[in-house]
């Protein structure tokens, strides 16, 4: 346990999720482009149909650019988030800011599992919250594998943040009931040291209530500010094929 919540430990387990958002956002986005491009060369097919004025053909042209620009909407989604997660040190001390790219990142391994994720956010401004953004969001990323790890036929998880009296609360919760597995004890005392190093407490384990839940203190300033501006994730985002 000493081992676990060294500060080298932790350290190290920054680096390690620094270099797998990367690696696994740089995938995605490769992903979105090369589904663009064949989708571009889909486009150089059909349009001789469409220049003899097949009807069909026009038709075509019509999906083939909606679904180009589903791949540049989602291409820009990932650099743009890629960019704030770049300044996530120096950044907003908002909490929904820090959720949102949590579940952004987290949505790959969701979908990959076959799973659903779903995020229920406050209305209205909320409190600036005293904490180190990047391990906040590292903890939350880490609470959703761990609940995916133990996720039944319900196939869902919901991430909810919700104004507290002094600060914020970040709950992630599956509709299953959470099957602890030999790696589960180490991860939550991995979990709970970032939330710690972060500033914030963990209020209940999926051990305990069959979810997570921490705790976030507000600034002394007790500063306020609205919703962040990047969309909220509703559903595994991600992948889109080309069929």
């Amino acid at each position: 346990m000493a081992e676990i919540l060294g500060e080298n430990h932790i350290l190290e387990q920054e680096f390690l999720y620094f270099s797998r958002v990367l690696s696994g956002q740089c995938h995605e986005l490769a992903n979105a482009l090369n589904i663009a491009r064949e989708l571009c060369g889909l486009h150089e097919d059909t349009l001789p149909r469409a220049r003899e004025g097949h009807a069909d053909a026009v038709e075509k042209l019509g999906s083939l650019a909606h679904r180009m620009q589903t791949q540049i909407d989602r291409s820009n989604a990932i650099v743009r988030t890629l960019s704030r997660f770049a300044h996530t040190a120096e950044g907003t001390r908002l909490a929904c800011d820090v959720l949102e790219r949590a579940l952004f990142f987290a949505a790959r391994q969701v979908r990959l599992r076959q799973a659903e994720l779903q995020a229920v956010m406050p209305a209205g401004d909320v409190q600036q919250v005293e904490c180190n953004p990047f391990l906040l969001q590292q903890a939350i990323h880490a609470g959703i594998e761990l609940l995916l790890e133990g996720i039944g036929q319900s196939r869902r998880i919901t991430a909810a943040l919700k104004p507290d009296t002094a600060g914020a609360v970040v709950t992630l919760a599956s509709a299953d009931a959470f099957e602890c597995n030999d790696a589960a004890p180490g991860l939550l005392a991995e979990i709970t040291a970032m939330v710690q190093a972060a500033g914030g407490e963990v209020r209940e384990t999926p051990e305990c209530s069959g979810r997570l839940e921490f705790f976030i203190p507000c600034c002394r300033r007790g500063a306020t500010a609205a919703n962040s501006e990047l969309g909220i994730p509703k559903g595994t985002g991600g992948g889109c094929d080309v069929s």
